[in-house]
């Protein structure tokens, strides 16, 4: 299963098309933002980016996953927000 740690990282590489600037925005490394899209794309079981000569794209995978997994990331916040809120 998928953490969505791994989501948060993937949701930041398909929105900046760039690893590096992907990792700045996370405050952490590129090494371990790669290891964490290489993690997730090993348990869906399918490639989510094309790396090609330094540019990054989605594939068509990919494309299909991001909006999924932003969908989870916005309900995991709601579903914080409204436990925090209680009864």
């Amino acid at each position: 299963m998928f953490q969505l740690t791994q989501l948060r990282c993937f949701v930041a590489v398909a929105t900046e098309l760039h690893f590096g600037r992907a990792a700045t925005s996370l405050s952490m490394t590129q090494p371990p933002l790669t290891r964490q899209i290489q993690l997730l794309e090993h348990e869906v079981g399918v490639r989510l980016l094309e790396r090609s000569g330094g540019s990054v794209r989605l594939t068509p995978a990919g494309a299909v996953f991001l909006r999924e997994a932003e969908d989870i990331l916005r309900r995991s916040e709601a579903a914080t927000l409204d436990a925090r809120r209680g009864p």
